[in-house]
């Protein structure tokens, strides 16, 4: 019996060993294999003139121009990290009363009116908006009532000093949001995701300045905004673009609201047509996924010494803790060759997205941005993501369902960028001829694109129709719905509202 288990032992012993050697050269294997995908994919991107370095992607300033300095928002990120150390929500700097609401929960006035938005032909109801300020003291506004414009504008004179504040800063051209280049996942973004509320002010401001027909000070607005707006194309990620889209959403609805009204002169139409010939937003939708891409391989460098759980920490409160496997630690055991192959993986991924975006030509393909359904409740996509490709490359398996969808939030921004330039020369037409064209070919020196859809060369549809027109995109399915605009980006036209 002794003889039987010294024997057992013994085989036993030379199991593990086997075992412990497989392992091993498993480990070898998929380094040397891990570093072999990254080292060919640098090359390949290399030759492309590819830049994997988020700070020659997005070059750290000077301090001065650092916007977090500024006092205003300086209140912000100081009033932040206390809240980081603390755990408790502050509300005490300036900027939160900076809303067309006066307050940063809009469920504490339930009565709030809707905010103008061209997109859904939908413009600003200034009389909702003064029943609204008469209602709460925040607006300081007196018994007496005025017209609805004026006691707009008296409610929103509060913000003046912090509005000139902001404007001197942003108006400086070096003007940018500071990034963490250690570890950009944990970059502050408190600064810039307030943006979009100041630009919502200025819009609801400039549409009361045009109702007192006081166009010159609705435009100064209009400008301001794309001051804004310009901070935050600074080495701006994929997060930034969308808040950009926003700003950009509130200050169309200005150009609307004064197209709407015909308020506009040829000087202000021409002015603010510059402006928006400044940005292509399919180049900056480009780079931004460069940035992406740069600041994940960053967040990738700064996590792998101490082997973080990558998969618990991208699929927190997902089924990875419904499973408990936050006991088992899967991602720790991963070898390091899989950090190269999650590396390898998310730049050629990133890179096809990139490549559909062709900014000499004005056109995205959207062949390379397949729709993901992202309200999965288990986490991530699971007709995308099995769970062998979140544990073996998980920033890629997690991200690209991401990636793919904005696509047509690109597509659809440019699209809308070209027809608010057209918007403009539409209304010079008119105030030369006494009508719009039959024709958009009749506008006079249309520069490259600009007629031009973005997921394909095909021109946008347009007619006159009695006072107006109708000028619309065939939208993401290429299909002509006849200007039906639908509640579903991926479906229906993307129409211009007509004035």
């Amino acid at each position: 019996m002794k003889r039987f288990f010294r024997k057992a032992l013994v085989w036993a012993a030379r199991l593990l060993a086997l075992l412990v050697i497989l392992l091993l050269l498993f480990y070898a294997e998929e380094d040397w294999r891990g570093a072999r995908a990254w080292a060919a994919c640098q090359r390949d991107l290399a030759a492309k003139g590819e830049s994997l370095d988020l700070r020659q992607l997005a070059p750290p300033g000077k301090p001065e121009d650092d916007l977090s300095k500024v006092p205003i928002f300086a209140e912000l990120y100081q009033e932040s990290e206390e809240s980081q150390k603390t755990g408790r929500y502050l509300n005490k700097a300036r900027i939160h009363r900076l809303r067309i609401d006066f307050n940063w929960s809009p469920s504490l006035h339930s009565n709030e009116p809707r905010a103008g938005n061209y997109l859904r032909g939908r413009p600003f109801n200034l009389t909702d908006w003064q029943t609204y300020y008469h209602s709460i003291s925040e607006s300081g506004l007196s018994a007496q009532m005025g017209t609805p414009a004026q006691d707009v504008l008296l409610a929103l004179n509060q913000f003046d000093p912090e509005l000139e504040e902001i404007d001197a800063a942003v108006s400086n051209p070096n003007a940018f949001w500071p990034i963490n280049y250690e570890n950009p996942g944990a970059t502050s973004s408190v600064g810039f995701y307030k943006t979009f509320s100041i630009a919502e002010v200025l819009s609801l401001r400039a549409v009361a300045h045009l109702e007192n027909h006081e166009t010159d000070w609705a435009e100064k607005d209009y400008l301001f905004s794309f001051r804004l707006e310009k901070t935050l194309t600074k080495g701006g990620d994929l997060v930034s673009y969308c808040e950009l889209l926003a700003v950009r959403n509130a200050a169309d609805t200005i150009l609307w609201e004064g197209l709407r009204r015909h308020a506009w002169n040829d000087t202000q139409l021409r002015e603010m047509e510059s402006a928006l010939a400044l940005t292509d937003l399919l180049a900056l939708g480009a780079d931004g996924f460069r940035v992406d891409r740069a600041s994940l391989l960053s967040t990738m460098k700064f996590y792998q010494p101490s082997n973080v759980d990558v998969v618990g920490l991208l699929a927190y409160n997902s089924f990875y803790y419904y499973l408990k496997l936050e006991y088992i630690p899967i991602s720790r055991l991963r070898p390091k060759g899989w950090w190269d192959e999650d590396r390898a993986t998310l730049c050629v991924g990133m890179q096809k997205h990139i490549n559909a975006i062709n900014v000499s030509e004005g056109t995205l393909s959207s062949d390379s941005f397949p729709f993901h359904d992202m309200s999965d409740s288990w986490g991530w996509n699971r007709a995308k993501t099995s769970l062998w490709s979140a544990i073996y490359v998980p920033i890629s398996a997690f991200g690209f369902p991401a990636g793919d969808n904005i696509g047509s939030t690109i597509a659809k921004a440019e699209i809308y960028r070209r027809l608010a330039r057209l918007s403009c020369r539409l209304e010079e037409y008119r105030l030369a001829h006494g009508q719009y064209p039959d024709q958009l070919d009749a506008l006079p020196d249309l520069p490259p694109h600009l007629n031009q859809e973005v997921l394909s060369e095909q021109p946008f549809r347009y007619q006159r129709k009695g006072d107006g027109y109708l000028l619309y995109s065939i939208g993401w399915d290429q299909k002509d719905n006849g200007g039906v605009l639908a509640t579903d980006d991926r479906q229906g036209d993307w129409p211009w509202p007509s004035p």
